[in-house]
């Protein structure tokens, strides 16, 4: 498979303190890649770094052969770099199907009502809700429409930043299996997540991150229940 993502040697500071070292990690065209690692790793912080959220302090980023390293926001999503946040980040005030249609800006400046349908049949709930401000949604719909609103930009790349946060099982399943189903059909999907067996179960191929460095990469198969995994999560290589 041809890289898609590809990120070198990538520091990221606040302040004067420096909570990525030199990370590297690539992700392939349709591929499903797991980043993990404990609170604090420094996983979020790549991410943002990544999507342009915020600085870096080295390194370099390329999309599909593209240097984006210091490429605006808006930029890196019009390219096909989709990042959904941490914490069921929708616009609340306004209705569910307005949230979806700011995500089809990302392709057309004017909004594109032909993308709702296909949102509609892939979550159903969204549909009987469409009317409705997104501060009626519970937590699990309110983050179910994020996803929707990440899908419906039309991404190449898919970063998911901790989908699970607060939410029942099966809703945290259902996000994970939307998530494969679109690698399947050459969407590259990028998750971090702190329930690593569900993590696993779903990627093809995982970084470990401690103390903001890559520690391990492997396959997710080989991974989970390992050793090294046990280590970086209970045996303080990680903070």
């Amino acid at each position: 498979m041809s890289t898609l993502l590809d990120v070198e040697d990538l520091h990221v500071a606040y302040g004067k303190a420096e909570v990525v070292h030199g990370t590297s990690l690539a992700v392939a065209a349709g591929e499903f890649v797991a980043l993990l690692g404990r609170n604090g790793a420094g996983k979020s912080t790549t991410l943002h770094a990544v999507s342009g959220l915020i600085a870096k302090g080295g390194g370099r980023v390329r999309f599909d052969g593209q240097d984006i390293t210091n490429a605006s926001p808006r930029d890196i999503v019009r390219a096909g770099l989709v990042q959904v946040l941490e914490g069921h980040r929708v616009f609340h005030p306004l209705t569910v199907e307005d949230n979806l249609l700011i995500g089809t800006y990302a392709r057309s400046k004017h909004g594109d009502r032909s993308k709702l349908a296909a949102m509609y049949d892939l979550f159903p709930e969204m549909a009987e809700r469409r009317h409705q401000p997104a501060s009626r949604l519970s937590g699990g719909q309110q983050q179910i429409l994020a996803v929707a609103q990440g899908i419906i930009a039309e991404p190449r790349l898919l970063i998911l930043d901790e989908p699970s946060g607060g939410l029942a099982p099966l809703v945290i399943d259902r996000i994970l299996d939307v998530a494969r189903r679109l690698s399947r059909d050459g969407v590259a999907i990028l998750l971090v997540e702190q329930l690593v067996e569900k993590a696993l179960a779903h990627a093809d191929r995982c970084y470990l991150m401690a103390t903001g460095r890559i520690v391990h990469e492997g396959l997710a198969r080989d991974l989970a229940g390992s050793d090294i995994l046990h280590s970086a999560y209970l045996g303080g290589q990680a903070t």
